[in-house]
């Protein structure tokens, strides 16, 4: 070859050299986040025994090493959006179900393109969200299954929209890809613990640092 490659070059030997990075990158990660993977292992064994007929096995299913890349792509996608997403104009907050102390008998209102919290208990997390929503002009509303439909209405409505998601570790990359997809900026705040029916027998409202949330308004709007 007689050219100089513009950007990347695979050298001889590359593809062993990347399966021991992989290698070192999954010891060391479940190392470093041995105290919040903890339960991982345990669930991911009952899981794969369970035969009864869930529609979730697969979400329920995922390896752990998958939880670290997720990990991966909800840091890298908040640190590469994260001044495009300040000089947005306008914000979009998607939070989930789970969040809601009362789910499955939350009072939100049945919207077409994402139900509305109603703020009927200063408790819950989701009045919280709301409650920040409207001291920043934000929009806030629960996620919806198609999340790229939903995300592409509002998309189609504004001229420079950022999003905020707020999801447990595999729903929240999976949800800041699909804004990104969209064009959108988009930054993520992760939950606490998972306590949707998904992984919980008896489910229960999931929690996240609000703080988090707020910085991030803040940082937009004050700044």
């Amino acid at each position: 070859m007689t050219r100089t490659p513009p950007t990347y070059h695979l050298r001889p030997g590359f593809d062993a050299r990347l399966e021991s990075f992989l290698d070192q990158f999954l010891k060391e990660g479940m190392a470093y986040f041995s105290e919040e993977f903890g339960a991982i292992d345990g669930f991911l064994a009952h899981a794969l025994a369970d035969r009864s007929e869930r529609d979730d096995h697969e979400l329920r299913r995922t390896p752990k090493e998958n939880y670290l890349h997720a990990l991966l792509t909800v840091a890298m996608l908040n640190r590469q959006n994260r001044q495009a997403f300040n000089r947005s104009k306008e914000t979009l907050i998607v939070m989930p179900d789970c969040l809601s102390l009362h789910n499955p008998s939350c009072l939100k209102t049945d919207e077409k393109w994402g139900d509305q919290c109603q703020s009927c208990t200063p408790t819950c997390r989701a009045y919280q969200v709301q409650e920040l929503a409207d001291q920043y002009g934000a929009t806030c509303l629960f996620s919806k299954r198609k999340l790229a439909e939903q995300i592409g209405h509002f998309a189609g409505r504004s001229e420079n929209l950022g999003v905020i998601g707020i999801a447990c570790i595999l729903m929240l990359a999976e949800g800041m890809r699909t804004a990104a997809d969209a064009g959108l900026p988009v930054r993520g705040v992760l939950l606490d613990f998972c306590g949707c029916e998904h992984w919980n027998d008896e489910p229960f409202a999931s929690e996240f640092d609000i703080s988090m949330l707020a910085g991030i308004l803040k940082e937009k709007y004050e700044h």
